[in-house]
């Protein structure tokens, strides 16, 4: 299972707001976790970008199976 670092829009972690390749700085990047590529919210995401500029820079989202 591959994970990703990610932050979240708030404590109930319910949607992804950004990537990173590496865990932040708590303190300045908060709500911030770490999901598998096949977690629903990181499809949510990562189709919410465009596909030619930010989707090629991203992992890609997997699927269970």
């Amino acid at each position: 299972m591959t994970t990703i670092n990610v932050q979240f829009s708030d404590a109930t972690e319910t949607v992804v707001t950004g990537y990173a390749g590496c865990p932040q700085d708590e303190s300045t990047w908060p709500h911030q976790g770490e999901i598998s590529i096949s977690d629903p919210r990181w499809k949510t995401y990562y189709d919410a970008q465009h596909p030619d500029l930010i989707q090629p820079y991203l992992p890609v989202p997997a699927t269970d199976s």
